[in-house]
């Protein structure tokens, strides 16, 4: 299985490895979404603007959870979605879970793919190559001297 995403230039002018996917709302649609990959992020986390896209009521995550990072602690919520991640064969990885989700819209613009699913693949983030790859089952990579 091969998932291919991309190196993407945002407004700010840095260009980041993101992963474009779907996330089943709470009505049952779809909602597009990119997804920074961040191998050091533990948990995956929705930026508050697709919680609120997605229209799922606030359900405070156990205290546990709590979101931290460089700036502090975070406010968040939890909640019980499917994302959709799409193969490069056309196919498509569902992902339950209950992911976190920022509730302050200056926590982050974008959406943070974490371990949490990150763990599932081999992660290939090559910029000198233009190449952002999650790997798993029928796919591997091999690094050889050129």
């Amino acid at each position: 299985m091969r998932i291919v995403g991309e190196w993407l230039m945002r407004d700010d002018g840095v260009t980041r490895p993101v992963v474009r996917a779907k996330v089943v709302a709470a009505s049952g649609t779809l909602e597009r979404e990119i997804f920074l990959v961040d191998s050091g992020a533990d948990r995956t986390v929705f930026s508050a603007r697709l919680l609120w896209k997605l229209g799922f009521p606030m359900t405070p995550g156990p205290e546990s959870s709590i979101l931290q990072g460089i700036g502090g602690v975070c406010d968040s919520v939890e909640v019980k979605t499917v994302v959709e991640l799409t193969r490069d064969d056309g196919g498509v990885v569902h992902l339950r879970g209950e992911f976190a989700a920022f509730t302050n819209p200056t926590e982050s613009d974008l959406s943070i793919l974490g371990r949490d699913v990150l763990n599932l693949f081999d992660v290939i983030l090559s910029r000198r190559r233009s190449e952002v790859l999650l790997l798993a089952s029928n796919h591997q990579y091999r690094v050889e001297p050129v």
